[in-house]
């Protein structure tokens, strides 16, 4: 079902899988519903998104992802959601979305009504965006495209020819992402983040390094397995024992750090939802310190 045929070629693999578990959450009544999209339809493979209103379909598509792969999309989802609205609800009015691919915070999130979204990707995967939202009134302030690799390009001159302010606190998510970067792509973004304002926070999802194996996806169906592993591999895994420290030695400290023991005690227990999670990922919240006194 994740052939490129079905997935098709303007977005990867993974994005697309990942937007089609959070459509699919749309299916949920309201009082179990994580998250509100009504966008995310508009950004997948219209054969897909059909395949999402199929029950029978559906669970087609579910049952050839590893056990609580939904669950942890979604959780991660509702998790970022969060810190995004907390962040500016502070009065922050930047948000760097990083690897943005069909993100749509900046279309369905009523508390960035003050914010300028600042959308990282690739060239091509933004126009397909560009072109599908075209009609959709965004809630942000403003959202503005910054063509960058994170792999092979430096991200604070991109940023800064796009208008962002330096001079001002910022958030930054980073969802799905580091997992298909270079340890050296990694290690430059945090660092870039550190060197921002005080204030500023990046919010981000890691795989386990413990989970990387031969090309990760353990778990996943064998031609899921071979397509992924081979096309979009897993390069990158942080240690939760030692992530404090990581980033601590790039300037960052660690505010929060969630996974699926998380999840299930801070939002599905209270409303007595069945869901299971998958452990192999996280999230953390991290912060660039001010200056004590």
């Amino acid at each position: 079902m994740f052939d490129g045929q079905v997935i098709g070629s303007r977005e990867s693999r993974t994005a697309q899988g990942a937007a089609f578990c959070r459509l699919v959450e749309q299916q949920q009544p309201s009082e179990l519903r994580q998250f509100d999209d009504p966008v995310v339809g508009r950004l997948l493979d219209p054969l897909m998104a059909a395949m999402a209103a199929a029950v029978p379909l559906q669970d087609q598509v579910l049952g050839s992802l590893a056990p609580g792969t939904y669950g942890g999309l979604v959780m991660r989802t509702r998790y970022i959601d969060d810190v995004v609205t907390a962040w500016a609800e502070t009065g922050v009015t930047q948000l760097v979305v990083l690897g943005a691919g069909l993100d749509t915070r900046a279309y369905r999130l009523a508390s960035l009504e003050k914010v300028i979204v600042f959308e990282v990707d690739l060239p091509g995967r933004q126009r397909h965006k560009q072109v599908a939202l075209r009609a959709v009134r965004r809630r942000a302030a403003e959202v503005r495209f910054v063509s960058v690799d994170l792999n092979t390009e430096p991200l604070e001159q991109a940023l800064g020819a796009a208008g962002f302010d330096h001079g001002s606190p910022a958030l930054f998510v980073w969802e799905g992402v580091t997992q298909y970067l270079t340890e050296t792509g990694v290690r430059s973004t945090l660092t870039f983040v550190a060197g921002c304002e005080p204030g500023t926070a990046l919010v981000f999802s890691y795989i386990l390094r413990s989970s990387l194996g031969r090309h990760g996806y353990q778990g996943w169906s064998p031609d899921v397995k071979q397509q992924l592993g081979s096309t979009e591999p897993w390069l990158f895994g942080f240690d939760p024992s030692t992530l404090a420290d990581v980033l601590d030695v790039v300037g960052l400290r660690l505010l929060d750090d969630v996974g699926d023991l998380e999840y299930q005690e801070r939002y599905l227990q209270p409303i007595h939802r069945q869901l299971l999670v998958n452990s192999s990922e996280r999230v953390a919240l991290a912060v660039v310190p001010r200056a004590t006194s």
